[in-house]
């Protein structure tokens, strides 16, 4: 599995909100993707998103201290080639879901109308595969 965070804000920059991504993949190469939307980005958000995560046996992440806290011995905190993907997937969100463009006025209103094109934008991506 593969896990990264990003930020956004609702209404305006002091109302920051974390979006938790995971790219779980299969022995058979099909992937699969997970998100969270929190309020905050400690070890409290990062532990409701691992209960709807599946239980893989590794997980790729970058160097934020939850990760370790959350997962233990199953994290690995390194550049890889996995952090490639994460970050495409992260790119990729940004550029679908006008909310998350940065340095435009579309940003957004509501956590239900955030969350809501989140659901939908990952819907989609997990019916492709």
């Amino acid at each position: 599995m593969i896990m990264d965070e990003m930020y956004t804000f609702i209404h305006n920059k002091r109302k920051r909100f974390y979006v938790w991504t995971a790219i779980a993949v299969t022995q058979s190469n099909r992937k699969f993707f997970y998100y969270h939307l929190s309020h905050d980005k400690g070890s409290g958000a990062l532990f409701y998103f691992k209960d709807q995560l599946p239980n893989v046996d590794k997980i790729y992440t970058d160097g934020n201290y939850s990760y370790n806290t959350i997962f233990g011995s199953k994290a690995t905190m390194q550049k890889s080639k996995y952090t490639n993907i994460i970050e495409n997937l992260n790119s990729q969100i940004r550029d679908k879901i006008s909310y998350l463009v940065r340095r435009t006025k579309a940003h957004a209103k509501s956590f239900e109308w955030l969350d809501n094109r989140l659901a939908w934008f990952f819907v989609n991506k997990n019916l492709e595969g």
